[in-house]
């Protein structure tokens, strides 16, 4: 398969360029694959949910890059082990979810860095520096293509919310509507018409702040909405959701009931 070269994930995502993914919570290297053969821009590969771990990334964000794709982790937890770990791996963007505080973001940033940015800790022989970041100029180069998400998703990262867009070195804020439909008391909704008014209000305040933007869309209709209104990042359905889709349409369009035009002599 091509290799199309793509640019850091980081100053895409910051230049408000549109980049269309997915969820992986299959770990599979020809999901990602296909998802390049469709044209996807990133994926989204999903430690938090599923039975994805840190031992998969390299072999997952590989077969990423070498379908054109942007590879992001979205983490269990913001610890710095988690963090660190999974940028080792060589993903070009870490999502970190629940992010209810500016605390919490600054720590995502703090743990994704590596001095004097951050504190991420430093190990030239992994796949994230190219098995020989020796050189002390290849950090400076690191930190700066390496993107840091917060998934703002509940009650308490709506309410600190200016703060979290005023955390020095976040790259965006990503809205989980699921969770969000549940803590403004529409579990499973993330369509209803308070959470989708609720979300074009986060939009807008990280807008003022230079903030770039990613959501989660269940549906097609639901992703153009976003991207007209300026989401840098919209991640629609995931791969389980579009295989399990198409598998119905599939047998649903088998009309078992019609006559046969002929039948098969079986004698």
């Amino acid at each position: 398969m091509a290799s199309p070269q793509r640019p850091p994930f980081r100053a895409t995502l910051r230049s408000n360029q549109r980049l269309v993914a997915t969820f992986l919570m299959i770990p599979r290297i020809e999901v990602i694959e296909l998802l390049g053969s469709a044209h996807f821009d990133a994926v989204i590969i999903d430690l938090e949910h599923g039975p994805i771990g840190i031992a998969d990334l390299p072999a997952l964000t590989s077969a990423a890059h070498g379908a054109g794709l942007h590879a992001v982790a979205r983490l269990r937890t913001g610890d710095s082990i988690e963090v660190s770990s999974a940028l080792d791996c060589g993903v070009d963007a870490v999502m970190v979810p629940h992010v209810s505080s500016p605390t919490d973001a600054a720590a995502a940033v703090r743990y994704a860095r590596f001095p004097p940015e951050g504190d991420r800790s430093v190990n030239p022989y992994v796949r994230g520096l190219g098995y020989d970041g020796e050189d002390p100029s290849s950090l400076g180069l690191v930190n700066q293509r390496i993107g840091v998400i917060g998934m703002v998703e509940g009650s308490a990262g709506l309410d600190n919310l200016p703060s979290i867009l005023q955390t020095d070195g976040l790259d965006a804020i990503f809205i989980g509507p699921v969770d969000l439909s549940a803590s403004l008391g529409h579990p499973g909704q993330p369509e209803h018409p308070e959470v989708v008014a609720r979300m074009r209000s986060i939009l807008l305040s990280a807008a003022d702040h230079g903030v770039a933007t990613g959501v989660y869309a269940p549906t097609s209709v639901a992703a153009e909405r976003w991207l007209e209104l300026g989401v840098s990042l919209v991640a629609v359905s995931a791969d389980v959701s579009m295989l399990h889709d198409a598998f119905r349409s599939m047998r649903l369009s088998l009309h078992e009931d019609r006559e046969p035009s002929a039948r098969l002599d079986t004698r």
